[in-house]
């Protein structure tokens, strides 16, 4: 009996091990599958927004859902991301009964149509027809001409005998390349469909074929060249007064140099874009470290701090930005840069967390989407009584305090939602890393209320990138460095132009007429100074916002 007891025991024990290596294992199992349910959630999260980015729409476009009883469909978000919400404007097209467009400022030419012969005549008798009324109608022609323009100087020889040249030549027109064979509108076209446009050099060439011009790349490439040594100087003068702007919009994107100086094969640098209240500067670096934000906003890198003004007295800056790190970094170690950071971009973490987990956070997501809607009436108020109120005193004061207790309304019920959400055990991760979000970046998102005049989101330098982005897809980047800088030259130019309200083409042919008649140099003093949009003359200005004549 004491054998079976001991045995019994024996056994008792083998078993309790065992069962303590199972609930170990068993534990460590659990482990596992958390782990492995956190990741599968992330990985489902990242392919649902991988799914919108490849096949869903370009923008975050909601299109208005008709209501019950509410047969024009309008409501909901309707905006581009962070933009404001604006009435659903009138269709276009078949059925939009948007009426024509007016194109009588444009050139027109008469063709008249007639029958074979002139007239007509009836098939029976072979009287003729009496002409009494003709029937018009117009059609917008489209044409690309490639010309070549005989130019011919008047020379005239001396019939006295006064002291002097024995001939004398009529002065030509005025050539920005002195050597070229391309006249000043050509090249300014090229500029304008080679970095405007976004064409590739090779889409230029096949072009200039098709219409009987045969060019060389190397010819264009070193039109192209001696364009933008005569630019330089404006694009100086540019930077020059964006540098000293308040307020820039900041953003950057990825640029591809295929051959770089001392570089072993393709290298990756970055164009940035600064945008201020009559300037837009590309920058072009191999670098997307905080020395190009210092170096254009005017931050010592060794004291991190502002210059001061030319007067010495001290600067302050904003920069609206999305969340990038160089951006955040400057803001914290900077004294008088204030970050104002991009509401779309937080609305767009919503977004996507409704994507990556639609069963569950749907009406989560709308909610959240329906409070930052909220925000952005609010402060189209504000900025509006804001203005008001800086043109007209007495009532307008009173609006701006009620525009600013609706904004502190709908920034609460956000703050309200975001930590009670926080809070909250069960949130999907989607949900969790979108509200991590908006608590980190909480002091930049509500620094908004002290700028109203400034836009929420951080949408306007990413309209500005947009043309750089199609000229890498057609181009795929750019050769050399000098290309690379080439490119950002133009653009801070022709970006500058149009936020002005100019035609870029008519701008660039009267830039390079004024160059040639300074023989082919540079602009410079009062001539260069006669290009800035800033101090052109209102006639001037005029004139550049026209189209290029024609004939």
């Amino acid at each position: 009996m004491v054998e079976a007891n001991e045995r019994w025991e024996r056994l008792a024990g083998q078993l309790r091990e065992e069962n303590a290596a199972l609930r170990v294992e068993n534990e460590r199992l659990r482990e596992r599958d958390v782990r492995r349910e956190a990741e599968l959630e992330r990985v489902s999260a990242e392919l649902a927004v991988l799914q919108r980015l490849v096949f869903g729409r370009s923008s975050e476009r909601v299109r208005p859902q008709p209501t019950a009883g509410d047969g024009d469909g309008q409501g909901g978000y309707g905006g581009e991301p962070g933009e404001r919400e604006r009435e659903r404007a009138p269709r276009r097209g078949p059925g939009g009964r948007a009426g024509r467009r007016d194109y009588s400022h444009l050139p027109r030419v008469e063709v008249v149509w007639d029958f074979a012969g002139g007239g007509y005549c009836c098939p029976d008798c072979s009287s003729r027809f009496e002409a009494f009324d003709d029937h018009a109608f117009e059609q917008v022609d489209w044409r690309v001409t490639v010309r070549v323009v005989v130019h011919r100087r008047r020379r005239y020889r001396r019939r006295c005998r006064c002291a002097g040249a024995r001939t004398v030549t009529a002065p030509g027109p005025p050539k920005a390349v002195g050597k070229g064979r391309f006249s000043n509108g050509f090249i300014a076209m090229l500029l304008v469909e080679r970095f405007v446009a976004g064409r590739s050099q090779n889409s230029l060439i096949a072009g200039l074929a098709r219409q009987g011009a045969e060019v060389s790349s190397s010819t264009l490439v070193g039109t192209c060249a001696a364009a933008g040594t005569l630019l330089a100087p404006l694009e100086e003068r540019i930077v020059a007064r964006s540098r000293d702007s308040w307020h820039l919009h900041a953003d950057e994107t990825s640029w591809h140099v295929f051959t770089p100086d001392g570089g072993d094969g393709p290298a990756r640098w970055w164009l940035w874009v600064f945008i201020g209240a009559d300037t837009t500067c590309f920058v072009m670096d191999p670098t997307r470290a905080g020395a190009v934000l210092a170096r254009h906003a005017g931050i010592d890198t060794a004291t991190g701090q502002l210059t001061p003004h030319a007067d010495g007295g001290p600067r302050r800056l904003v920069v609206s930005s999305d969340f990038y790190t160089v951006y955040a970094s400057a803001g914290r170690r900077t004294d008088g840069l204030t970050n104002l950071y991009c509401w779309a971009h937080v609305r767009r973490y919503f977004v996507r967390a409704g994507d990556a987990n639609p069963t569950q956070l749907a009406y989560w997501t709308r909610d959240w989407l329906d409070r930052i809607k909220a925000l952005y009436h609010a402060h189209d108020e504000l900025t509006d009584a804001w203005n008001a109120s800086t043109a007209v005193a007495g009532t307008a004061a009173t609006r701006l305090d009620d525009a600013y207790t609706a904004w502190d309304t709908a920034l609460q019920a956000i703050d309200t939602a975001r930590q009670a959400q926080m809070a909250s055990p069960g949130l999907q991760q989607p949900a969790k890393k979108a509200l991590a979000t908006l608590d980190r970046e909480w002091d930049g998102l509500t620094a908004h209320r002290d700028y109203p005049m400034i836009s929420l989101d951080n949408n306007t330098s990413e309209r500005a990138l947009r043309r750089p982005v199609i000229t890498r897809k057609n181009a795929y980047g750019s050769r050399t460095d000098d290309a690379a800088r080439l490119a950002a030259t133009v653009w801070t130019v022709t970006a500058t132009a149009e936020q002005a309200g100019l035609n870029v083409l008519t701008y660039l042919t009267a830039y390079l007429d004024a160059c040639g008649r300074n023989g082919g140099r540079p602009l410079t003093g009062p001539d260069l100074q006669r290009f800035l949009p800033w101090t052109a003359s209102p006639a001037d200005l005029h004139t550049w916002a026209q189209p290029p004549p024609t004939g």
